[in-house]
């Protein structure tokens, strides 16, 4: 979150009751580092008229970072349903990709994407547990530990990309949104764009845009916390943070399936557009996550 520890609530209120385009604009830049949709303006508004920690949120460019509650993080936890429910609709979007051309792997294989939607962040604690709550679906096994199903399960980080899911579990939510997960093509289509760069933004790392080893964070961080980070097609966190499940078996018997892009607990070197591992469907980590398509 890339925020000036020097900016008042006073100022980010009366920006707000300007009401204006050019002032609304300005709180973007000042505050907002997640995806914009004009359609989340009113969510936007609600979100940055609370006091959810938007003046003192910690830096993540210098490593170590620490444990990191964003303000979408105090949202989700907040006792006011309202609020909780703004922060969720930002989670919730999707961005469309366009029909292209794919460069896969390291060989840059072409193949052709059909358009499609994906989410823009991997699914997060908060969403999951709506899922939970609205279906009656099997919590993850740290949530049965913690023998505790609220908002404050995972404490402040309802932003958090939920783990310990089995690509069966992450399936059983795909239908509950209607969605489904993307295939390995696909998913390698949005974080890579139409050419062969190694990282969503590029070829190189010259500051801190993802959650790798290298961070310090020794945990998930919350989502859209590196808006330096994204893909060319607009979604965040899709190298580092956590592996994401995708439809695409490795074997032929298809018990086991693919899942992208790296993890907190890996390097750079094992975070890239390109990298990838293979698990059994119903095998669950405390790194591994996933994202819908649709």
């Amino acid at each position: 979150m890339l925020l000036d520890v020097k900016k008042t609530k006073e100022s980010r209120l009366s920006l707000l009751e300007r009401d204006t385009p050019d002032a609304f604009q300005q709180l973007l830049k000042e505050y907002w580092t997640w995806h914009y949709s004009d359609s989340h303006d009113e969510a936007i508004r609600l979100l940055l008229s609370i006091d959810l920690g938007w003046e003192n949120v910690p830096q993540l460019t210098t490593p170590p970072i620490g444990e990191i509650i964003s303000p979408l993080g105090h949202a989700l936890s907040h006792t006011d349903t309202a609020v909780r429910d703004a922060a969720l609709q930002v989670l919730d979007a999707n961005v469309l990709i366009p029909t292209g051309t794919a460069l896969i792997g390291e060989e840059c294989e072409s193949i052709e994407i059909e358009a499609f939607q994906i989410g823009v962040y991997p699914v997060t604690n908060a969403q999951y547990l709506r899922f939970i709550q609205e279906t009656g679906y099997n919590p993850p096994k740290d949530w049965l530990e913690r023998q505790k199903l609220t908002y404050d399960i995972y404490g402040q980080k309802g932003d958090h990309p939920v783990v310990w899911v089995s690509c069966e579990d992450a399936e059983e939510y795909a239908k509950y949104v209607s969605g489904r997960l993307p295939s390995f093509p696909e998913w390698q289509y949005v974080v890579r764009g139409n050419d062969d760069r190694l990282f969503p933004w590029g070829y190189e790392i010259d500051h801190p845009r993802c959650n790798t080893v290298e961070l310090g964070a020794d945990a998930t961080t919350p989502v859209g916390a590196f808006k330096d980070g994204i893909s060319p097609f607009g979604c965040y966190d899709m190298v580092g943070n956590v592996w994401e499940w995708t439809n695409t078996p490795y074997d032929d018997q298809q018990n086991f399936r693919v899942a992208c892009g790296g993890a907190w607990y890996y390097s750079h070197d094992y975070s890239t557009c390109i990298s990838y591992d293979f698990f059994s469907e119903n095998y669950v980590e405390f790194v591994i996550g996933f994202r819908i398509a649709c």
